[in-house]
């Protein structure tokens, strides 16, 4: 247990983890400091979870051992796992429901992907529309650079152009690496219909890109209408699916129930709207400086960025404020 805090002033019992731009930085990086916190936490006897819309292969390896981790909500909700294997909860779709959403959202060209047991089936065309979505557009770069705007749409200052299509790079390195093909439990391939056709043991959550925000915009529609999913939007064109009230929100409250802990008790950390229901589920939530404006709008507060270790740095704060420290930094 850490505490009492001011923030905190239950103590904290259970510590709930996003992963992408929370813990896991570029797709693929996890902090030796960050995971020494993690450790920190767990030898004064606070338990720490995953909190992620990945799949369980999808999770670093580092974070699946025993050692470093003592459960894991993947999925956006749809399962939770212990590190030693077991599989706890699952929350899946069926095919048929899956695949009418499919054949909803054909006229609209959407991309897929799908986390059918222990593997994700991707296809490239939905890489590409995140991948569309996060390009840096030549307005947003010139708007930070008013001097270009006398000067037409090319003439964007060579300092802003190069850090907006530096920041561009990077997200498509980090999208890369966290749907790099060939890794274990992972697989590319040209339609991810046939492999919802042939599940057998549910789908735990489907994702969808689209080559406009508008298309994006009118996905929702026809999900919504349809009924009996829960869907997260992700960026202008990526959306991400499961079943109907399945959220981290939702099985992170399961995990408390099967832990014995009381919400007070619980502080969890995000960035991003699939972690707007861990606000509600948790005593605490904290936001990453480089998470949404949304999402530290819901926060209790705001620790330093994923690059900047944000994570360790709050928790190590806690601890040395539990400790009696009169000034943390």
């Amino acid at each position: 247990m850490i505490g009492p805090t001011k923030l905190c002033p239950e103590g904290i019992g259970l510590v709930l983890l996003d992963l992408d731009d929370t813990v896991v930085a570029d797709g693929t990086k996890v902090s030796l400091r960050v995971v020494d916190a993690i450790n920190l936490a767990r030898e004064r006897g606070c338990m720490v979870a995953v909190a992620s819309g990945r799949s369980f292969s999808m999770v670093p390896e580092l974070l699946r051992r025993p050692e470093s981790m003592d459960y894991l909500v993947c999925a956006n909700g749809a399962a939770v796992y212990d590190t030693i294997g077991g599989t706890l909860l699952e929350h899946p779709m069926s095919s048929e429901l899956v695949l009418r959403l499919m054949d909803a959202l054909k006229p609209l060209h959407a991309g897929w992907y799908a986390f059918i047991g222990d593997m994700t089936y991707f296809e490239w065309r939905s890489f590409s529309y995140m991948l569309a979505g996060r390009a840096p557009s030549i307005k947003s770069i010139r708007a930070k650079d008013p001097t270009s705007q006398a000067r037409g749409p090319l003439a964007a200052s060579s300092k802003a152009l190069h850090t907006g299509m530096g920041r561009f790079v990077r997200r498509v390195a980090r999208t890369t690496r966290r749907m790099v093909v060939n890794e274990e439990g992972r697989e590319q391939v040209r339609s991810v219909r046939k492999y919802v056709e042939a599940a057998d043991s549910g789908i735990l959550k489907v994702g969808c890109s689209l080559p406009t925000s508008a298309a994006c915009d009118r996905a929702v529609e026809v999900i919504e209408h349809i009924g009996g999913f829960e869907v997260a939007r992700m960026g202008s064109h990526e959306l991400e699916i499961t079943a109907a009230g399945v959220t981290k929100g939702l099985s992170a409250r399961w995990l408390m129930d099967y832990l014995k802990i009381d919400p007070a008790y619980v502080v969890a950390f995000g960035d991003s709207k699939n972690d707007e229901m861990l606000r509600d589920a948790c005593g605490t939530f904290v936001a990453m400086s480089n998470g949404t404006d949304y999402i530290k709008g819901l926060a209790d507060d705001v620790c330093e960025s994923v690059y900047d270790d944000g994570v360790a740095r709050w928790l190590e704060r806690a601890m040395a404020e539990a400790d009696g420290a009169k000034h943390v930094q």
